[in-house]
């Protein structure tokens, strides 16, 4: 996890504030600037804020009603996180955000820290100026815990925990003590015991149960002692398979020990051998350069006549002297050339071996390079790119296609599963047609009622109207025969003829009217029996079949709906069947692009392994090749042109001094003499005087150097024949032989210090780490057989107990049983309660116990290299004994306890054991480190050596670093430094 920005909405005295930070982020400001606030402040965002219970300073800010903030980090395999903590329940409401959009809380968080709780990371990965100042006032067995426990843990809680355990056990029994709660027990139980064991002797079946019993509890407790051994024994087997490498280096450097002991050497031999021979090889170089001297004087003093008959070749001297400038141009031009070429040339080869190409330099012309063969290449290119995104999206149609095909095919098989049988559908269908005839037959035959019941109404209304017609038409024909009668009599036949006019239109009303009633009520009677004819024989009434129908409808739905279906699926076979075809088309087409990028790689000279995506900058490659083989042409024949001019100057040179019958070695030493010659002639005569003046003591000095030469010889002979050599070169190895004795006893010192005694003798049984495993596996079998043996004897053990208490319910001596037993009960509490401490404090200690073995040995190695390098060499070891006391080793070979240092070399032991715990852990905790003010006692050498230090910690982890002090100001690049002012914090990133 790496933070990369925090956001202080509100907290203490900093409010709306944000900081960039860097892997090594120092805050620098003074007193109340900020930094313990902003410390705080990542422990509150990351572990929740103190609750009201807690000691721990809250910081809720004053001036503003907004509480926390947000930390943006980079964390592996989740990319950026948010994490925000505001104020809300007792530690806060948190919201973490990830990089794809995600919103998650506590729980996430707690799984991104590694489920770290506040005290745990404090105790390793944050520390402040008061924890390193209680170093001071530790006693010698506090320090030691306290560093012991900063290596393994980061806390002594453990420690404590056990301690507390152990009190609690010697509450409960103590091997002489009588107060303790067990020992009363087992005082008043043995009293119990012998009155019951008085009653049971009187049951002759009890004794052999007893003596079966008492077999059984020795086996067992023979048994646990030998899988209590044979667990050691995997402890050690598993501490050898672990540390089998450590184990060969130690066997490894104590065979080579015994090999190179009993070796004589003298004091210092190599040293002083060395001194001698630099003083023999600087007398005898002077002694060899006055020597020379001599010689070359004498030598000028017989070359005098000779070079006098120089004289005449001295215009030939100055011309070549005066064209010894072009000399060094043209052999400078060669050497700039030869360079050139040297760089052409691997450049060409890098570029040959780079692509591949099976061709020499000379036939690098011949590559095709032209514009053709670039647009043929981007053609290809694009071509086959284009058939491979073309083929992509095949594929993925194709797959979409049969997703599309399998999807239609699950529904019709739906369908079809829903679909009725043949048969059964058609007797659906008759039914439900045959119900539809009865149901119009019954709507017919209740119209037809409904038809009857009106004729009947009507006919009824008719009948009443014809009576009551009847009735006024009888009153109207007695008044009309009595008007008749009248005008007969009284002779008027006006109203006799009118009379009898009104009583024929009564009369002819009144039949007309009977006739409308009779044909009414025929009518009436044709519809009943027309009704009775639709009546079915047999039923009242209609029965509905609305489920028929209703299924009858599904199916016929369902039969449309499978049609569409099978049209659907033989759709979608077309077009399976199409895309295929433009599959087989796409491969084809893919192979014949192959096929041209292959004759494309052919005609470049190109591998046939060579991928053909690379051919465009494989052609650009090329091209420069053939540019680089046009350059190193051009710059071959101009190194030859000026070699040819240098070698006529150099011929013409050779011949002179051939001529002259001079030396002639190189041109520049030629030039030199030529120079030499004009200058010589004219002072030859002062320089021979000179010559004889200075030969006379320089024999002398030769004399006395050839005496200390031969002295010093002779010393170093007798010095190789003190150490029992021959020469030299055997004087040199023996010295090599001790110098390796000596770093192999600190080596054996330093391995024999980690690895415990149990460990290295169980690893001499074994000649292979092969056999090492055979005997863990064979342990761990023994150890599980005998586990198998001991609960089947704890189970027999279990049914004897039963049958012996079953004897044991005698009426006589019941009482004396019960309180046994209940004594018994209380004991077995009493023990199991002192076996809960006792197991706990075990698996504590050999938890501890396999972490010195496995784990403190890398944290103590990492911790001696901190400790050497914030020491600045002055301390080069660090131990940790098995009574876990830390001891040091300064580079003369004195051993110091922790508390025998001074404060600040305790505070840099304890920060390179915490830094060797961060380092160790940072496979499994990549959190970062945060430190405040814990150089307060250190100097300026190991202030730097300390910087050093946490330079090298924040290439694994993020370290945030907060001090007040402007010397480590200044060791900070500017861009690491955030400047916290006293008012309010500035941001200088």
């Amino acid at each position: 996890m790496k933070l990369i920005e925090l956001h202080i909405y509100g907290y203490g005295k900093i409010v709306n504030k944000h900081y960039s930070l860097s892997d090594l982020q120092l805050f620098y400001g003074e007193n109340e600037a900020g930094k313990s606030t902003i410390m705080s402040f990542i422990h509150s965002i990351l572990f929740g804020f103190p609750t009201k219970q807690q000691t721990l300073l809250r910081y809720v800010p004053k001036s503003s009603t907004e509480y926390g903030g947000k930390i943006l980090c980079q964390i592996e395999g989740q990319g950026m996180v948010s994490i925000e903590r505001i104020k809300g329940k007792a530690s806060g409401d948190v919201t973490v955000q990830f990089e794809d959009g995600r919103m998650e809380g506590e729980e996430s968080l707690q799984h991104l820290l590694g489920k770290m709780d506040r005290t745990t990371y404090q105790n390793i990965f944050s520390f402040n100026l008061d924890g390193l100042q209680n170093i001071q006032r530790l006693k010698k067995e506090e320090l030691n815990r306290y560093l012991f426990t900063a290596g393994s843990s980061g806390t002594d809680l453990l420690l404590k925990l056990a301690q507390d355990w152990q009190k609690e056990r010697e509450q409960l029994f103590k091997k002489s003590g009588r107060k303790p709660k067990i020992n009363q027990a087992l005082s008043e139980l043995k009293a119990l015991e012998k009155q019951v064991r008085e009653e049971k002797e009187k049951n002759d079946q009890y004794m052999p149960l007893i003596a079966r019993r008492r077999s059984l509890e020795s086996d067992i407790s023979s048994m646990e002692k030998e899988k209590e051994i044979l667990s050691e024994k995997r402890g050690n087997l598993v501490s050898v398979s672990e540390n089998w490498d450590t184990l060969i280096q130690f066997k490894e450097v104590e065979e080579r020990i015994s090999q190179l002991e009993g070796i004589e050497f003298p004091a210092k031999g190599l040293e002083r051998l060395n001194k001698m021979k630099v003083e023999e090889r600087q007398t005898s170089a002077y002694l060899e350069t006055l020597i020379k001297k001599q010689a070359k004087l004498k030598q000028k003093l017989e070359e005098e006549d000779l070079d006098l008959s120089l004289r005449e070749d001295i215009p030939f001297i100055e011309k070549v002297l005066s064209e010894q400038t072009f000399y060094l141009k043209w052999r400078e031009e060669i050497s700039e050339r030869g360079r050139e070429l040297k760089m052409v040339q691997s450049q060409i080869k890098d570029t040959i071996r780079e692509l591949g190409l099976h061709i020499e330099m000379e036939e690098i012309p011949a590559l095709n390079t032209s514009l053709m063969m670039s647009e043929n290449i981007h053609q290809a290119l694009e071509r086959q790119s284009k058939l491979l995104h073309e083929r992509e999206s095949l594929y993925k149609l194709q797959d979409d296609e049969a997703e599309e095909l399998q999807a239609i095919e699950k529904k019709c098989e739906l369908l079809e599963n829903q679909l009725m049988e043949e048969d059964e559908f058609q007797e659906l269908q008759r039914k439900v047609k045959a119900d539809s005839g009865k149901q119009s037959t019954w709507e017919q035959m209740k119209w037809m009622n409904m038809q009857v019941k009106e004729s009947e109404e009507n006919y009824r209304r008719k009948k009443a109207s014809f009576s009551y017609q009847m009735l006024i038409s009888g009153g109207l024909l007695l008044i009309l025969l009595g008007l008749g009668a009248w005008g007969i009599l009284s002779g008027s036949w006006i109203v006799t003829g009118m009379s009898l006019l009104f009583l024929i239109a009564v009369g002819v009303t009144g039949l007309q009217s009977r006739r409308n009633l009779h044909n009414e009520s025929l009518t009436i009677n044709k519809l009943k029996t027309k009704a009775k004819e639709l009546q079915p024989e047999g039923e009242t009434e209609y029965v509905s079949h609305e489920l028929a129908e209703q299924s009858f409808k599904e199916q016929m739905e369902y039969r449309n709906e499978w049609k569409q279906r099978i049209l659907s699926l033989e759709e979608q076979e077309r077009k399976m069947q199409k895309v295929h075809e433009r599959k087989e088309e796409n491969e084809k087409a893919i192979a014949l692009g192959e096929e041209r990028l292959t004759h494309l790689k052919r005609e470049l000279c190109l591998p046939a392994d060579f991928h053909w995506k690379w051919l465009r900058d494989a052609f650009a490659k090329m091209k420069e090749l053939v540019s680089n083989y046009e350059t190193f042409i051009h710059l071959s024949e101009e190194e030859a042109y000026t070699a040819r001019k240098l070698d006529e100057y150099k011929e013409e040179c050779r011949k002179w001094f051939h001529r002259r019958s001079l030396p002639f070695t190189t041109m520049d030493e030629a030039l030199i003499q030529m120079e030499r010659i004009i200058q010589d002639l004219e002072k030859r005569q002062l320089v021979t005087e000179n010559i004889a003046a200075e030969l006379e003591p320089l024999s002398l000095e030769i004399d006395k150097l050839t005496n200390e030469v031969r002295k010093i010889q002779d010393d170093i002979l007798v010095l190789i024949k003190e150490a029992g050599c021959t020469g030299e070169v055997e004087f040199r190895e023996m010295a090599l032989r001790v110098e390796e004795l000596t770093e192999l006893c600190s080596q054996y010192k330093g391995l024999k210090t980690r690895l415990p005694q149990r460990t290295l003798d169980s690893f001499m049984e074994f000649e292979s780490m092969e056999e090492s495993r055979k005997e863990l596996t064979r342990v761990v079998q023994s150890i599980e057989s005998l586990s198998s043996n001991l609960s089947a004897s704890q189970k027999e053990l279990a049914s004897l107990s039963y049958e012996i208490k079953t004897l044991e319910e005698g009426k006589s001596f019941s009482a004396i049983l019960q309180e046994f037993q209940s004594k018994k009960a209380e004991l077995q509490e009493l023990a199991l309660e002192w076996s809960k401490y006792t197991l706990a404090g075990a698996s504590l200690k050999k938890t501890m116990d396999l972490y010195q073995k496995t784990k403190m040995p890398k944290v103590m190695q990492l911790a001696e290299e901190n400790f050497k390098e914030m020491t600045e060499g002055h301390y080069h070891r660090v131990f940790l004994l098995e009574d876990e006391m830390v001891k040091v080793e300064r580079t003369d070979g004195i051993v110091f306890h922790a508390v025998e240092l001074s404060q600040g070399t305790k505070e840099q032991l304890f920060i390179s054991i915490r830094f060797a715990l961060i380092q160790t852990m940072g496979d499994k905790y990549s959190l970062p480190v945060l430190i405040d003010d814990g150089v307060v006692n250190f100097d300026l050498n190991r202030t730097q050596a300390f910087l050093r230090l946490l330079r090298k910690v924040a290439t694994d982890h993020q370290v945030l670093f907060f001090t007040c002090h402007p010397h480590i100001k200044q060791s900070f690049l500017e861009d690491e430094v955030i400047k916290l002012e006293r008012t309010e914090s500035i941001r200088t990133t």
